[in-house]
């Protein structure tokens, strides 16, 4: 009995290292990341800012300037270990992502004795990890390209001066 529960319990450990081993795999080859940019960027840079109102948060924003004559979608950025969607300024052939440090906003919260007023209150948002594994000043974009999603990567997304954005006076 001894031996035969020693080779069930063998067997069982390799088949659950088989399995983890398996979904590591998986992870790790889900995001093929192309070795250049179906795309030429005319210096993409990110920027730091931060509202001169209190409450108003701060963060980052990047910018993806592209060619005018481009069919490449560029639809996120991950950065900082952050997500970031992308959108197209009209008009102009640069793509845009802004990501507010959620943190930094000032959020109204009732607190009560009444658990009815505090009804109206909003759930924390909780971020998502993203699928890659980066370095400070690397940038991953995900994009489509005649109906096929693929990315791309950046080695190095230069910075800009911090931009403050000053209290608008009322009007």
């Amino acid at each position: 009995m001894g031996n035969r529960t020693i080779k069930i319990r063998q067997l069982l450990t390799k088949i659950g290292l088989f399995t983890l081993l398996a979904a590591f795999t998986q992870c790790a080859t889900s995001q093929k990341i192309d070795k250049t940019a179906p795309v030429q960027l005319n210096d993409p840079y990110f920027q730091n800012w931060v509202s001169g109102v209190r409450g108003g948060g701060s963060g980052f924003m990047v910018y993806f300037p592209v060619d005018s004559t481009s069919d490449v979608q560029l639809e996120t950025a991950y950065f900082k270990g952050k997500k970031v969607d992308l959108q197209r300024k009209s008009k102009e052939s640069v793509y845009v992502g802004r990501y507010k440090e959620p943190a930094t906003v000032e959020k109204d919260i009732v607190m009560s004795d009444d658990p009815k007023e505090e009804y109206n209150n909003k759930v924390p948002e909780i971020e998502e990890k993203i699928p890659f594994e980066l370095k400070e000043e690397e940038c991953i974009i995900a994009y489509s390209k005649d109906g096929k999603k693929g990315y791309f990567k950046l080695d190095k997304l230069p910075e800009k001066e911090l931009k403050a954005y000053p209290m608008q006076p009322r009007q």
